[in-house]
């Protein structure tokens, strides 16, 4: 008699569409705050006209970011409990103040930028540069101290998650050039700055992926099948097809190309797209274990992507309206372009 049985193990997803979401909308913003703060922090006048758009739009897709967090909680005032039972030896106590103050420090960085008061920009740049930092650290420290979960487990990862925000950010500039990037000789001069940088964020991005995976894949048996599985098995098209051919092949190759507006565009979504993926990726790879089962149940998956859709709406909106609102409130009588 046959005893052998096939099972397929359903596992629930912790972690699903709305922390997918978070992750990537503040690494994003992390990387745009950095980006601003380029000029007015370290002193790189060749992107100083990126300063106010940037960090402006550092603010508006952080909101997003924040409602899918607390989406994600189900119920929103659970997330006071993690500022009123401070736990020094939770990453996630760590995580909720992080946010908080980063946050704070946008609202008078943006201020003091916007009244071209430069001595105080620089002061509130420095303590944001530290929380940016942080913060896009911070979303991979908060997957890699998970245990269990090899794909997870690489002190790579929080840098991969710093640096794929910074590539979000720079594409994002590529991408919405009218709103960020004036003509001119001015303008072209930080094109072509911000084009060799992203070039070199994709790279180094490329070789932590590589040897992130190697890590994992040589960590353990459970790490290899884990390796495997996103390589070849359930999220291979997003990984192949998306992160990889779509969200750096593509923009590589535009970049190399004649920069032209079109192709910068085109290469700006295409990586941040990439970039959406990688935390798909490994989010939801990190939590299926092939030497058990596949599956990932997710209660409310359908609505929870709905809701995705709808604060990237939302992000959209924020960063097309804050600019203009910002130069009426504290420039009413000023015709000059928001982005100088």
């Amino acid at each position: 008699m046959d005893f052998s049985f096939v099972y397929e193990i359903q596992h629930h997803a912790a972690f699903g569409p709305l922390i997918v979401l978070y992750f990537f909308l503040a690494g994003l913003s992390a990387g745009l705050f950095l980006i601003s703060a380029l000029s007015t922090v370290f002193g790189w006048q060749a992107v100083k006209p990126l300063a106010k758009p940037a960090a402006l739009t550092a603010l508006a897709v952080l909101i997003p970011g924040l409602l899918a967090l607390v989406a994600d909680l189900g119920r929103p005032f659970r997330a006071l409990y993690l500022f009123l039972n401070v736990n020094p030896s939770s990453l996630m106590s760590w995580g909720s103040f992080i946010l908080l103050f980063y946050g704070l420090v946008c609202v008078p960085y943006i201020w003091f930028l916007w009244r071209d008061q430069e001595k105080n920009a620089k002061t509130w740049g420095k303590v944001g540069v530290v929380l940016a930092i942080s913060l896009g650290l911070y979303t991979g420290f908060l997957l890699a101290v998970v245990p269990g979960k090899p794909l997870w487990n690489s002190a790579l990862l929080p840098v991969l998650f710093l640096v794929s925000g910074c590539v979000a950010a720079l594409s994002l500039i590529s991408l919405a050039k009218k709103a960020f990037v004036q003509g001119g000789a001015a303008g072209a001069a930080y094109e072509s700055a911000l084009h060799s940088l992203k070039v070199w964020f994709v790279v180094l991005e490329i070789c932590l992926v590589f040897f992130h995976l190697l890590t994992v894949y040589f960590l353990s048996g459970l790490g290899e099948l884990t390796v495997m599985n996103l390589l070849a098995g359930e999220k291979a098209f997003t990984f192949w097809a998306v992160q990889i051919v779509v969200g750096i092949v593509a923009p590589l190759i535009l970049l190399s190309l004649k920069q032209s507006p079109y192709s910068m565009g085109i290469a700006g979504l295409c990586s941040l797209l990439g970039v959406f993926a990688l935390r798909y990726n490994f989010v939801y790879g990190g939590q299926e274990l092939p030497a058990a089962g596949t599956q990932l149940y997710h209660q409310g998956g359908g609505i929870e992507w709905l809701s995705v859709l709808v604060l990237l709406g939302l992000g959209v909106v924020l960063i097309v309206t804050l600019p203009y609102l910002s130069q009426r409130l504290l420039h009413p009588t000023s015709s000059k372009s928001i982005s100088g």
